[in-house]
């Protein structure tokens, strides 16, 4: 997954901030504030910390990139 991601954040890098936690480290905390169930998660929010999708699990590029461009929206 970390591929797909890294490669995202280099297309819409400057569009939004992209965060990668460790769930079983440094990210336990954001993981459990923010209920998600471990890795792969995923989790896109606005400016002002409205949640615009979710999911957990492998997630395709397509789906991932449809989501952030609706999220820039």
């Amino acid at each position: 997954m970390q591929p797909i991601v890294d490669g995202l954040e280099e297309i819409y890098g400057e569009q939004m901030t992209f965060v990668s936690l460790n769930a079983a480290g440094e990210g336990e905390a954001a993981f459990d504030a923010s209920n998600l169930p471990g890795h792969p998660s995923f989790l896109i929010m606005q400016p002002d910390g409205e949640e615009v999708w979710r999911r957990a699990g492998v997630v395709g590029y397509a789906d991932l990139d449809t989501a952030i461009q609706e999220a820039l929206q």
